[in-house]
């Protein structure tokens, strides 16, 4: 193992038991240091600090571990779920979401960078509700290279129960 392995080791995501049936898992997956994996980060927890009864969050931020290792091997369990992934993603981050099915099947939905995960949540929350003026705002343009969205909390694995708790 050379020094560099040593000082920067590859963290193992935590596991998660299966989505509460009637809530949805936002998941986002990427590099610890990135702007856009730090907005999305930033508007997922809005959205389950606005909506905690219908919406979860699950996160792996690992700059040397997210590609191609983990990001291949979520894409591979999407498929497998038997939904399509955009395959030609390859950026940090990577988002999907996770829900428990009628039969308790696990469903999967690839969305792709953060620029899809603001297209579900624009077509999926109404601007006009009030709830919603704290995320959808954050979906509009390019994310700044400010401090607070390249350095984010990268070691908190969100609200999902997980084998920690």
């Amino acid at each position: 193992m050379d020094l560099f392995s040593k000082l920067f080791p590859v963290s193992i995501p935590l596991p998660c038991p299966p989505v509460p049936v009637g809530k949805t898992r936002i998941c986002i997956a990427g590099f610890g240091f990135s702007h856009h994996t730090g907005r999305a980060r930033i508007i997922a927890d809005a959205i389950t600090k606005a909506y905690p009864e219908d919406y979860e969050t699950w996160y792996y931020f690992d700059t040397r571990g997210f590609r191609p290792e983990f990001l291949d091997t979520v894409k591979a369990e999407i498929k497998d779920s038997g939904a399509s992934v955009p395959e030609d993603h390859n950026a940090s981050p990577f988002c999907w979401l996770e829900a428990t099915g009628a039969s308790s099947k696990k469903e999967m939905t690839a969305l792709g960078g953060r620029d899809r995960l603001c297209d579900w949540i624009k077509a999926k929350f109404d601007a006009s509700d009030s709830k919603n003026a704290d995320f959808l705002p954050l979906c509009e343009g390019e994310p700044p290279m400010s401090w607070k969205e390249l350095v984010f909390d990268n070691k908190t694995p969100g609200t999902a129960k997980t084998s920690l708790d």
